[in-house]
C-alpha cells in the first residue's frame, strides 16, 4: 500500500511539474538574446577596466542587439511566407484542425538562409567577445541576465 501511495504521489507530482512548465510558451531567441545583450552592454565598463576592450565589447554587444531584431524579422517573415503559400490553405472544415490546415507548421516555419546567416554572424561576434575576456570578466558578465 506504501508502494502505490509513493508511486502515485511520484506521478502526480510529475503531472503538476509538466503542467507548470508548460504553462508559459518558451521565449523567443530573438529576445532572449536582445535581452541579454543589452544587459551586458550596459555594464561592460564597469566590468573590464581597459577601455579600448570595453569599448569593442560594448559594440559587440550592440550589434547582438541590432542582429537579434533582424533574426525576429527575418523569423517574421518567414511565417508570413509560409502563410502566403496557397498549397497550405485548407479548405472547409480541415480549416479548424491546425496541423491539416498547416497553421502548425507555419508557426514553426524553418529559417530561412538569412537567419541562418544572422545566428552564424552572432556566434563570430561571440567569439570574439569571449577572446577579449578574462576568465574572472567572462564570469561576471556571465551573471548578467
Amino acid at each position: 500500500m506504501l508502494f502505490w501511495r509513493a508511486l502515485v504521489g511520484r506521478v502526480g507530482l510529475g503531472v503538476g511539474l509538466g503542467v507548470a512548465a508548460c504553462s508559459h510558451p518558451p521565449p523567443r531567441l530573438s529576445v532572449e538574446l536582445s535581452a541579454r545583450a543589452t544587459a551586458k552592454a550596459g555594464v561592460v565598463s564597469l566590468v573590464v577596466a581597459d577601455p579600448v576592450r570595453a569599448e569593442r565589447l560594448h559594440a559587440i554587444y550592440l550589434e547582438v542587439v541590432t542582429l537579434a531584431h533582424e533574426l525576429d524579422r527575418s523569423r517574421l517573415a518567414a511565417r508570413a511566407q509560409c502563410r502566403a503559400q496557397p498549397e497550405r490553405r485548407a479548405k472547409g472544415a480541415a480549416a479548424n484542425d491546425p496541423i491539416v490546415s498547416g497553421a502548425l507548421e507555419c508557426l514553426l516555419a524553418p529559417p530561412s538562409g538569412e537567419s541562418r546567416a544572422l545566428v552564424d554572424r552572432y556566434a563570430l561576434l561571440m567569439l570574439e567577445a569571449r577572446a577579449l575576456l578574462t576568465q574572472r570578466e567572462f564570469e561576471k558578465l556571465a551573471r548578467m541576465r
